[in-house]
């Protein structure tokens, strides 16, 4: 119950959708989700992070080696839509990456017709790099926060992930 009329109009200013999860300003944490979303996998930004570790890919290259190195060994329609491709770029990224060394095609254990991407020995190389750069950002962008603020950052993002994992599920997105 709220206490006073001051609370009261604040409440009725809050979408009631807002108000049922104690989140005041949804607009706002969008937006800034939005923001961090697009800095994140821009192509600038993707190649110049994985630079800082002395990795010299395209932003396509980058995400694929990523999606790799989370999932295992990938067939090229499984990588197409982790990455929101078509064939055709998969096809491209998966032969720029072949020729470097860094993926290499296997048989699929499932079905001997279809082949699994997976990373070369190079490729867990470069993998392993590219999360050295990614803590390294993250070092960079939480440089000066209290530890108190690191871990309570660290522990409500994981608690939204979850939330949003379950939610993709419950929408058809993911199996």
């Amino acid at each position: 119950m709220l206490s006073n009329t001051t609370d009261q109009a604040a409440a009725t200013a809050i979408p009631a959708s807002q108000q049922a999860t104690g989140l005041a300003d949804g607009a706002a944490l969008i937006a800034s989700l939005t923001r961090v979303l697009a800095e994140w996998t821009a192509p600038e930004f993707l190649t110049a992070v994985a630079a800082r570790e002395g990795v010299a890919l395209d932003p396509g290259a980058i995400t694929m080696i990523t999606i790799l190195s989370h999932n295992g060994p990938l067939r090229p329609s499984h990588l197409a839509t982790n990455m929101v491709t078509g064939a055709s770029n998969i096809s491209k990224i998966v032969g720029r990456l072949s020729s470097a060394g860094l993926v290499e095609r296997v048989a699929d254990p499932t079905d001997a017709r279809a082949q699994r991407v997976q990373l070369s020995t190079a490729g867990h190389k470069v993998a392993a790099s590219l999360v050295r750069a990614g803590n390294g950002l993250v070092d960079q962008l939480l440089d000066g926060w209290p530890e108190r603020d690191c871990a309570e950052f660290t522990r409500l993002l994981a608690k939204f992930e979850k939330s949003t994992i379950v939610l993709a599920a419950q929408l058809g997105n993911k199996p």
